[in-house]
């Protein structure tokens, strides 16, 4: 039921963001609108904004995702142990059912999103803006591994290290 409840949140999000409304509803909507998000936008860095604005909202705004970067940038390894115990629960509705592959790794053992969707899609859709989202935003290197062949993607959070400093700084 809360797996439900997210789908249903995050395609009204995105229905604001992208500016059109599926005709189909749960899954099929998700799935229809992001076929017609990959066709709208063929700028990859709108696409992206877009992606972004799509997980700001559905993570409770800017103010929440600065204290989560925040957060995350103060306690690094704490933030990744944190968002490898808690995505196979909050996440599942998205990509399917998870299971812990190590301390900062996760591995999605049959992603719905690839399964119903292409590659070409789930790299520009998923991939290219999650990692950016987490590793920008977030403050939380993200690494996606997707298999498109079973489905299959691995997930590595990695501890936040601040950028060194460059030359004569």
């Amino acid at each position: 039921m809360l797996d439900s409840l997210f789908l249903k949140k995050f395609n009204e999000i995105r229905v604001r963001h992208l500016g059109y409304r599926s005709p189909y509803e749960g899954w099929e909507a998700f799935v229809d609108s992001s076929f017609h998000e990959d066709r709208r936008f063929t700028d990859d860095r709108e696409l992206a904004r877009t992606v972004r604005a799509s997980y700001v909202d559905f993570m409770g705004g800017p103010r929440t995702v600065r204290l989560l970067g925040r957060f995350a940038r103060r306690f690094p390894r704490t933030a990744t142990r944190l968002l490898t115990l808690l995505t196979p629960g909050l996440f599942r509705w998205l990509v399917g059912p998870m299971e812990r592959t190590g301390k900062h790794e996760l591995r999605i053992t049959g992603c719905t999103f690839l399964g119903s969707t292409t590659p070409a899609i789930c790299h520009r859709i998923c991939k290219v803006p999650t990692e950016e989202y987490f590793t920008d935003t977030l403050s939380v290197p993200l690494t996606l591994t997707p298999d498109p062949r079973t489905t299959e993607c691995r997930v590595e959070f990695t501890p936040y290290a601040p950028p060194k400093p460059g030359p004569g700084a």
